[in-house]
């Protein structure tokens, strides 16, 4: 029985050794993304001593996908071995299924509530569209970076209420800047009295002060305005706009095989978590 025991990754499926950091088992991602991906992954181990190995599979074959994680990092020995600071993420193309798995060294850095919202906010919406490597990619830089940042959900939170603040009075500024120079511009309705324009202006600068409910009215105001003008003949306006989408990718001459050194001794307690797309 003991004898057996090393051929136990074959008859699940995965290397019982990996030859990089990314196994790629399913086949979800070019020559060139693959050698990128173990490029980005051997300087963030020279970088921070930390081991990040990727596997995808076609399908889990019906095990539980923490189980067989936790079984791929054991075997595999991601991470030191007196720090256990390794990382594996799964996915399982077929199932639709994906985990981020820390080692014991890594429980505390990546909490699982984390891990989730990595998955959740930057991988999913990569995968729903068959965009392995961009979702890897991003899910890779999150854990890179709170590997270097110590993640605090409070300050996150209110770091994020008071930007969503800032960005609303930049629009209703903006909005507001706009609008009064359409008010007060030569081409304005000459009909239209100072007084009727000062008690605009007012309800304007008032809206403007008011999050969220003042860019809607002020955007109501504002095509209102435009859409009068267009009537009178005056003003014509035209345009486009281009959204563009950009992904994050690198090219290297990097060679995929070349300073791999396998798993450094690490164990995992099965740490981390799963999610589906």
């Amino acid at each position: 029985m003991v004898l057996l025991l090393p051929f136990c990754g074959i008859a699940q499926g995965y290397p019982i050794t990996p030859t990089n950091y990314v196994t790629d088992g399913a086949q979800v991602l070019r020559d060139d993304e693959e050698i990128s991906l173990n490029a980005i992954l051997r300087s963030f181990e020279d970088s921070t001593s930390i081991q990040l190995f990727v596997y995808t599979a076609s399908s889990l074959n019906g095990l539980v996908i923490a189980d067989l994680c936790q079984e791929i990092s054991h075997n595999w020995k991601i991470g030191n071995k007196k720090t256990n600071n390794g990382v594996l993420i799964g996915i399982f193309v077929n199932d639709h299924k994906f985990r981020i798995h820390t080692g014991y060294g890594m429980e505390g850095v990546l909490p699982d509530l984390l891990t989730k919202r990595i998955q959740d906010e930057f991988m999913r919406p990569y995968f729903k569209q068959n965009d392995y490597y961009n979702g890897i990619y991003s899910g890779v830089n999150k854990i890179q970076y709170y590997s270097k940042n110590e993640y605090e959900p409070e300050k996150e939170e209110a770091a994020t209420y008071w930007q969503n603040v800032f960005y609303g009075y930049l629009i209703n500024f903006i909005m507001l800047s706009i609008f009064l120079f359409l008010l007060f511009s030569k081409n304005s309705d000459q009909k239209r009295s100072t007084a009727s324009k000062i008690t605009l202006t007012v309800i304007a600068v008032i809206l403007s002060i008011i999050p969220c409910i003042g860019s809607v009215v002020l955007g109501f105001m504002f095509l209102f305005f435009i859409k009068s003008k267009r009537g009178s003949g005056s003003y014509t306006s035209s345009g486009d706009s281009t959204w563009y989408s950009s992904s994050s990718s690198s090219s290297s001459s990097y060679d995929s095989g070349s300073i791999f050194d396998g798993g450094g001794g690490g164990d995992s307690g099965g740490g981390g978590s799963d999610s589906s797309w």
